[in-house]
């Protein structure tokens, strides 16, 4: 307001600003007819002048204060009677007064005009003046008000009775504000309600939703014949003011800002830190007549909360048409100011949903051609829930799920955790769900989510009060049982219940609830799952929220039990570094990007990574747990498509699923933190039924400069033990030399390790200036400038781990190439080579990289890389770090020492009689050597030796203690055979040392004859050959006649050698099969009798575990099941596996049957025990009371293997072994067939070392035969 004139009123001014704001009702026009003649004026003798005609200390009101009009107020503004009014306040006008307006009746109080006040039949009536307050106008008259102390949240009211509709912006309506420059006005003018602000004289005159200064509705019919009831709250906490209107004498109420996304921000007006005035006013602006307005029942009070309005909220784009009486919700992240918004579906903050708003293009209700995909987690989208700030009480939510087209859903919506549209898979027939239901808020937030649906969409949303309405029908509901029948009525192994229920009638559901086997109601919340066998009885039924009870539906099922052998959990890291049980994250918590000299898009983070968990078994494996160490780091986001990651998991064989982890810590230091924590998935697995994974995760606080993680805190986060020998950067070094102390080489060029492999990179992190530079490595023969691409990464991943490719969103940046002869690397303008650099400087540090345990990894260096010559050289190294592997340097040491058995690599000792030994001697030799530059090997560190394997009792070594090995020293090792019982012997002494290859496995075969029986071969057959061929002095038949099913004769791709054995041409080609998990079988026919069939095996073509997997069956019994070379001896290893069997028809019969890839078999020996008793000793039959037996040895052991004999249980029958700990979990099964005696003898070998403790040995014949044992692991 302006002050002036007389010093006495300015001080009077003085005091009105020091008191704060006017909430003020005005009107301006003249009457329709004729001139008004004013009772003579009130005023007192000490005028508060220019606000009002009372004393200063009269003006202010306390809350809850109303007005009904229907009789004088004493002590008030005066109408042109003298009647009180009941305000105190008139507000001034600091612009020039309009001549329409005619003079000032009271120079003191200039914008009260009284002649134009009546009160009249419990109304008060105002004939509008012309002017108004809007931008520079400042010239509105009789806006009457009254003064108020600020409170957090103020509601006012007032009655306009059948508003004047014209189209020269007459205008009546609420006032709240500090003068006419500071103000918000409720306004009805051309029957639309229009909320406006104006601070300082300006105010949008912008059309559409894009005015911030403006909430206006569309035209509202008939709005002149009614009574409208207009309510203006302003919220001092948040800084918002919202406009409302009820039609219905304040039964329900829309907003002025329903076609708006956010509350009006009244934020810097400084109208809410004081205190204020509020009342009502009225002008005919550009009329050509004065218009008259009637008021009634004004109202202010102080509220908690919002009074609960009938709330419309459509989920949208933005920039797409709100459709009318709706507020758009465009996936902004929750707002207390805006009162709505979305949240992260697991930790309940605010989080964007914008990249999952959608628009469908078709016809219908266009409230349903727009959506927000709730669980959506690809391409930048996040699963969210979405809450609306309200008062509590109980509601009636109206919503709508669906898609116009697409049909990929499994709604469900819960409000209030009450599933109000659940199991709704859509089609074209039926693409949409709209529900009802009647909840109870009790923490001022209405939450809707998406829990136990998949890929939920969500249309729009209504929220009501819940009045009373007319409904007697009571709800429907209904179940849905899903899973794999075996019968009717009859699930294999679990059954999943959706329960999915609905209120015709219009109260809405109230609840859902389920009983199983006549247990007592509990409320649905999500799909479940029953994988307990046996019978079930499901009732389900449905209320809603006029107490009407749906009819109870009872469903009758069973859930079959499931063979618990068979299952083989191998995993898989769909990153494919550093390993498939480790997986490595980073996170920058605070958005990064460079604003200088060009603004760059923001940081991509590494913080998601999926797991693949396949069974590559013979049985169903179920995945029953997955369970975080640390939980407040780390995620699970969904499982395959599964946002809940609900458990069991359930996959047959040759089946995965896909599990993302999300790492996900906050605040964790000052600068950064690496986290290492793990997943711990628990399953059936016959295996490892608690397998555990590395969840290793680089925190980041902020990106660039020192915010970045060091080397040596990015190598050790992949689990490597090299030392770069230094922490934020090379010291005084500054790249000139090696760093002392460290893992790095002297290096400049290389050649391939391993000729049939090419040479892998892996970009394992990039942190340099970000968000808008790449890099490239590339490689270039030895005196050549020419460099060839490897591959270049994703300009966003500048600050994280394991990058992407450039243009790729998901490949991460990893690339092989395979060069013939010697080569250079160079990475941005640095070469390995450091002659070609700046200064000759190193920009590239080659790094020996060492395992997690402490030992050398042959043939693999980091890389770790800086930018030279420039002025943001650091000589940090970590501006792009690889790892690369098979290579070696061109000349000199190659950093790590071969290990070798000599004069063999694996023993056959002699055939030997039981109760004799025999002895080996052999040489173990460290190959490594002395180079012409000076350079050496490095010594090997000998750890133990260890015998292991079926037989392996009966074989041993002296003491073996820890030493060291030089270059070309040798160590001798005595090894002894001593067979304990006639038959075929196989074992391996394994040799642990100081390198990732180890332990070196030396396999040791052996024969046990007695003086009653020898052992003799009976065929040696060579897979994979169509004619007979001689190795290593045997004859091997072809395979070509007996070889059946799918057939392929397989060789390496490129020749090398075969670890393990000294004839690598029985190991080079092998027997596989023409397709995938195709079947392959032998039938060789021979006489009828007890045979040990030996078995060689090798792994020539995949380099990881779980690729090749396949069971082995002898004459129709399995006899290993689950079998991977790979994951027992490695790549390019031979590998024998014995086997006793029984053939009664003429014909071996042996089947090979994947479950992974195809078989590979080098060859199959054949042998058979010759009696050499006495001819009438032949016949002996086992005694009718010889002792039946069950014989666990070596007992106790380590826990890698045991041999098993059983006796006098019936002849030739099939007895299944268990082996399970003492909580019941089994660990392995495994199937034999005992010989004519009923007698068998087996090893056992499990395929990972068992932890300390008692474990049972079960063995069950199919004649019901039962036995069990202890084995002891120390």
């Amino acid at each position: 307001m302006m002050c002036f004139i007389q010093v006495f009123v300015f001080k009077q001014c003085k005091k009105l600003f020091a008191a704060g704001l006017l909430l003020l009702v005005f009107v301006s026009a003249y009457p329709a007819a004729g001139i008004i003649t004013a009772a003579p004026l009130k005023v007192h003798q000490d005028t508060c002048s220019p606000l009002s005609t009372l004393p200063c200390n009269s003006l202010s009101v306390t809350l809850p204060f109303s007005l009904s009009f229907d009789a004088p107020v004493n002590a008030s503004i005066a109408d042109r009677e003298g009647m009180g009014t009941g305000f105190t306040t008139v507000n001034n006008y600091s612009g020039v007064r309009l001549a329409a307006d005619g003079p000032p009746s009271n120079t003191l109080v200039p914008g009260y005009e009284p002649s134009k006040i009546f009160l009249n039949g419990g109304k008060l009536q105002l004939t509008a003046s012309k002017g108004i307050d809007y931008l520079t106008n400042n010239n509105q008259l009789n806006i009457l008000g009254v003064k108020l102390a600020t409170v957090k949240k103020l509601q006012a009211e007032v009655d306009v009775v059948n508003p004047y509709n014209g189209t020269q912006a007459q205008q009546a309506g609420l006032w709240y504000g500090l003068n006419d420059k500071m103000f918000i006005k409720l306004t009805i003018s051309g029957n639309k309600v229009e909320l406006r602000k104006e601070t300082n004289d300006i105010s949008s005159t912008v059309s559409g939703s894009t005015n911030q200064d403006q909430r206006i509705t569309g035209v509202i019919n008939g709005l002149n014949t009614k009574t409208v009831r207009l309510r203006i709250v302003i919220d001092s906490a948040q800084n918002t003011a919202e406009g409302f209107y009820s039609v219905d004498g304040g039964a329900t109420y829309t907003s002025t800002g329903a076609g708006y996304g956010s509350p009006l921000n009244i934020a810097g007006m400084g109208i809410t830190g004081s205190s204020a005035y509020a009342g009502v006013y009225g002008t005919y602006r550009n009329g050509t007549s004065a218009v008259t307005y009637s008021f009634d029942d004004f109202s202010i009070q102080s509220v908690a909360a919002p009074v609960s309005q009938l709330v419309n909220i459509n989920f949208q784009p933005a920039n797409t048409t709100i459709p009318a009486g709706y507020l758009a919700d465009t996936g902004l992240p929750f707002d207390a100011a805006r009162k709505y918004g979305w949240l992260d579906a697991t930790t309940g903050q605010p989080v964007s949903l914008q990249a999952n708003m959608r628009a469908r293009s078709g016809t219908g209700d266009a409230r349903q051609l727009t959506l927000v995909q709730m669980q959506a987690t690809t391409n930048g989208q996040l699963p969210g829930k979405w809450e609306y700030a309200l008062n509590n009480g109980i509601y009636r939510v109206t919503v709508s799920a669906g898609d116009n087209g697409y049909y990929d859903s499994n709604n469900q919506i819960n409000v209030e955790g009450l599933p109000a549209i659940a199991d709704q898979i859509p089609s074209a027939a039926d693409k949409y769900r709209l529900a009802a239901a009647v909840v109870q808020v009790n923490d001022g937030k209405l939450t809707i989510d998406a829990n136990g649906g998949v890929n939920t969409k969500m249309n729009y949303i209504t929220i009501a009060p819940a009045t009373p309405v007319s409904d007697a029908v009571g709800p429907k509901v209904s179940a849905r049982l899903a899973g794999t029948l075996k019968s009717a009525g009859v699930y294999d192994d679990q059954v999943q219940v959706y329960i999915t229920a609905s209120d015709d009638g219009g109260s809405g559901l109230a609840a859902v609830q389920y009983s199983i086997n006549n247990s007592a109601y509990t409320d649905y919340k999500l799909p479940f799952t029953i994988t307990a066998a046996g019978n079930y009885t499901l009732n389900v039924k449905a209320v809603d929220g006029n107490n009407n009870q749906s009819v109870i539906n009872t469903y009758n099922f069973a859930v079959a039990a499931q063979p618990t052998n068979g299952a083989y959990m191998v995993l898989k890291n769909m990153d494919n570094f550093p390993s498939n049980d480790r997986l490595v994250f980073s996170l920058i918590q605070t958005p990064w990007r460079r604003t200088s000299p060009d603004t760059t898009p923001y940081n991509a983070n590494h913080d998601r990574v999926r797991l693949r968990v396949n069974n590559k078994g013979t049985g169903k494996l179920i995945i029953s747990g997955l369970n975080l160490s640390n939980a407040p780091a780390w995620k699970i986001v969904s499982v395959n498509s599964d946002t809940l990651a609900k458990m069991p998991v359930s996959l047959n064989t040759g089946t995965y699923a896909d599990v993302t982890i999300r790492f996900i810590a906050k605040d964790a230091a000052t600068r950064l933190k690496v986290f290492t924590d793990t997943l711990t998935i628990t399953s059936n697995d016959s295996i490892a039924p608690a397998k555990k994974v590395i969840l290793s995760g680089i925190w980041q606080k902020a990106g660039e400069s020192t915010n970045e993680p060091y080397a040596q805190q990015i190598i050790s986060a992949f689990g490597f033990n090299t030392t770069v020998g230094y922490g934020h950067d090379d010291g005084n070094i500054d790249g000139s030399t090696r760093v002392p102390g460290s893992s790095e080489v002297n290096a400049a060029y290389f050649v391939k390790a391993d000729l049939s492999k090419p040479v892998t990179i892996y970009q394992m992190a990039a942190y340099h200036g970000c968000c808008s530079a790449v890099e490239s490595i590339r490689y270039h023969k030895k005196g050549s400038s020419s460099v060839f691409n490897v591959f270049t990464h994703n300009n966003l991943d500048g600050q994280s781990v394991l990058p992407r490719l450039t243009g790729s969103g998901t490949n991460l940046a990893q690339g092989s190439f395979d060069p013939t002869g010697t080569f250079g690397l160079k990475v941005g303008s640095s070469w390995s080579d450091r002659t070609q650099n700046y200064n000759g400087l190193i920009g590239i540090r080659f790094l020996k990289v060492y395992d997690g345990n402490g030992n050398i990894v042959p043939d693999a260096y980091f890389m770790n890389c800086d930018y030279l010559g420039t002025s943001f050289t650091n000589y940090d190294y970590q501006d792009n770090i690889y790892y690369i592997e098979n290579i070696r340097p061109d000349s000199g040491s190659v950093h790590n020492s071969e290990l070798a058995s000599l004069p063999v690599t694996g023993i056959n000792f002699a055939p030997t009689l039981t109760g004799n030994n025999a002895s080996f001697n052999l040489t173990l030799k460290n190959l490594g050597n002395t180079y012409p530059d000076g350079s050496n090997d490095p010594a090997i560190q000998l750890k133990s030796a260890q015998i292991v394997g079926p037989n392996a009792n009966e074989f041993s070594i002296g003491t073996f203690t820890a030493s060291s090995l030089a270059i070309q020293a040798t160590r001798a090792v005595a090894v002894k055979f001593n067979p304990a019982t006639v038959g075929i012997k196989n074992a391996a002494l394994l040799i642990s040392y100081n390198n990732s290859r180890s332990p070196l496995r030396i396999p040791l075969y052996g024969i046990g004859n007695s003086t009653a029986a020898t052992i003799s071969v009976t065929k040696r057959i060579k897979g994979a050959a169509d004619v007979n061929v001689t190795i290593g002095n045997n004859l091997y038949e072809a395979d070509k006649n007996y070889r059946k099913g799918s057939i392929k004769i397989d060789k390496q791709t490129i020749l090398s050698g075969v670890a393990g054995t000294d004839i690598d041409s029985l190991y080079q080609t092998y027997l596989s099969a023409a397709a995938d998990l195709a079947e392959t079988r032998y039938e060789i026919p021979v006489p009828n009798g007890n045979y040990f069939v030996r078995m060689h095996f090798v792994e020539n073509y995949w380099p990881g575990a779980g690729q090749r997997v396949f069971a082995i069956t002898l004459e129709n019994a399995i006899v290993l099941s689950n079998f991977d070379i790979f994951n027992e001896v490695g790549y390019r290893a031979a590998l024998v596996k014995d086997f006793n069997t029984s053939v009664n028809d003429g014909v071996l019969n042996i089947k090979f049957n994947p479950t992974a890839n195809r078989v590979a078999l080098a060859a199959v020996e054949l042998f058979k025990a010759n009696d050499t008793t006495p001819a009438m000793m032949a016949m002996t039959e086992r005694p009718v009371n010889a002792e039946r037996s069950l014989i666990v040895y070596p007992n106790p052991n380590t826990g890698s293997f045991f041999n098993l004999r059983l006796t006098s249980f019936l002849k030739n029958e099939r007895v299944s072994v268990s082996v399970t700990n003492t909580w019941g979990r089994l660990i392995q099964t495994q199937i034999l067939t005992t010989d004519g005696f009923g007698n068998a003898t087996i090893p056992v070998t499990f395929n990972r070392v068992l932890d300390k403790g008692v474990y049972m040995i079960n063995a069950n014949s199919a004649s019901g035969i039962k036995m069990y044992g202890k084995l002891l692991v120390q």
